[in-house]
């Protein structure tokens, strides 16, 4: 640090006036606001879309296989040339159908999605493990069919484990569209925290949908999981080859664009609006110097008379708001951070199953990137550079007589 600035660091910890004190602490605690207002913001985005993908991730798959129109018949073909496709790490059959649950208590019935899946998935994929629950298994120790549901779906049914329900599917026989009811019990209430799985989805065996959906050997579709570090769009377009185009291929980027489309959207949006409270924050560090300036016109006019020239005046009060900028700034993202961890670690922001339905997960993790208080910081100190450019040219052009003719 040159002279300048050990003359600005003065000034800044020794005011001597009352006002200007108080002055300079109301533009640091405000870009304080702002800027933790700014990270908590993008660690809320952040989390929310991470969380989500997670979610999404770990619930499905990265990329999905399907005959458009009609269910796969040749299951097991189409199995084994997707396993032999370079990338990738699992490839599961998955059935899956609108149905209607009825119990004692629900009569009438409700509507759900039944998803028939391998319960062997359970033993590499956590999210699944949840959903089959500790045994591996959907069925009973008396070997009944079992399902497993949501906690919110449980709640909404009035079943608990270990009671029966009964599930109706339609079911195509001989052109005609018939109900067809099966009975299940419950032998698994999973808790997910993705609120589109614990409020809707039914999982059952895929031999047990094979049978009630009177599909065998079918499926809707299949799922593939690709190892780590393989190329999402590299074994796309493998599986679209070996396949000779005969199924659709998507990935979980493409069933999902507008979604996180417009999560990014709104995380600049947010930036924006939240970005004005620093913005305005730097009107008080203006107000700050320009009454600085006033203060310290009788230092300003010993060292102009001593020879300092006025770049070196300028350079004072540039280094003054510079560091009015960089205490606000670390301050609020130090503080930023920590209200993210207390949030993040002990759940603060939780939803109850009627908003949880709106955003898809019932908590949402504050996670702060590295490149996101990279920007913020950035943006700060720009915007709190730019606010000491006018304020030191005026100390620059102060009359050295003119300052020390009172005095």
């Amino acid at each position: 640090m040159d002279l300048a600035g050990a003359i600005a660091w003065r000034y800044l910890k020794r005011p001597t006036d009352t006002l200007v004190s108080a002055v300079g602490f109301v533009s640091v605690f405000g870009l304080v606001i702002g800027v933790m207002a700014l990270v908590i913001s993008m660690a809320l985005m952040t989390g929310y879309r991470n969380d989500l993908q997670r979610k999404l991730l770990a619930g499905n798959a990265e990329i999905f296989v399907y005959s458009v129109g009609a269910p796969i018949t040749d299951t097991n073909r189409l199995l084994q040339t997707v396993r032999s496709t370079p990338g990738v790490g699992e490839a599961a059959p998955v059935l899956f159908q609108h149905a209607l649950v009825t119990t004692e208590r629900n009569t009438t019935g409700t509507e759900v999605m039944i998803k028939g899946i391998e319960a062997s998935r359970s033993r590499d994929s956590q999210l699944l493990a949840k959903i089959v629950g500790p045994s591996g298994t959907f069925a009973t120790s008396e070997g009944e069919s079992g399902v497993a549901i949501g906690k919110y779906l449980a709640t909404r049914l009035g079943v608990r484990a270990g009671t029966s329900i009964s599930i109706t599917v339609p079911t195509e026989n001989s052109g005609s569209v018939l109900p067809k009811t099966s009975s299940f019990v419950v032998t698994n209430i999973f808790d997910t925290g993705f609120y589109e799985y614990d409020a809707r989805w039914l999982f059952i065996d895929l031999r047990d949908a094979e049978r009630l959906f009177d599909m065998p050997g079918s499926a809707n579709l299949i799922e593939v999981k690709l190892v780590p570090g393989a190329s999402l769009d590299e074994v796309t377009r493998a599986i679209e080859s070996r396949t000779d185009h005969r199924y659709a291929v998507s990935d979980w980027r493409e069933m999902n664009r507008q979604l996180f489309s417009m999560l990014k959207i709104q995380q600049l949006v947010l930036f924006i609006v939240i970005g004005l409270i620093v913005f305005v924050s730097t009107f008080n560090i203006v107000s700050t110097l320009i009454m600085t300036v006033h203060e310290k016109r009788k230092e300003i006019g010993i060292l102009a008379s001593m020879g300092a020239e006025p770049r070196m005046i300028r350079r004072i009060f540039l280094w003054y708001g510079s560091m009015v900028g960089f205490l606000g700034t670390a301050l609020g993202v130090i503080l930023g951070i920590v209200i993210c961890w207390i949030i993040t670690r002990f759940q603060l922001v939780s939803f109850p199953p009627e908003i949880a339905e709106v955003y898809f997960v019932s908590s949402i993790p504050f996670i702060t990137r590295a490149a996101d208080l990279i920007v913020i910081s950035f943006f700060s100190l720009i915007v709190s550079f730019l606010a000491t450019i006018i304020p030191s040219m005026r100390a620059a052009r102060l009359n050295p007589v003119e300052a020390l003719r009172h005095e």
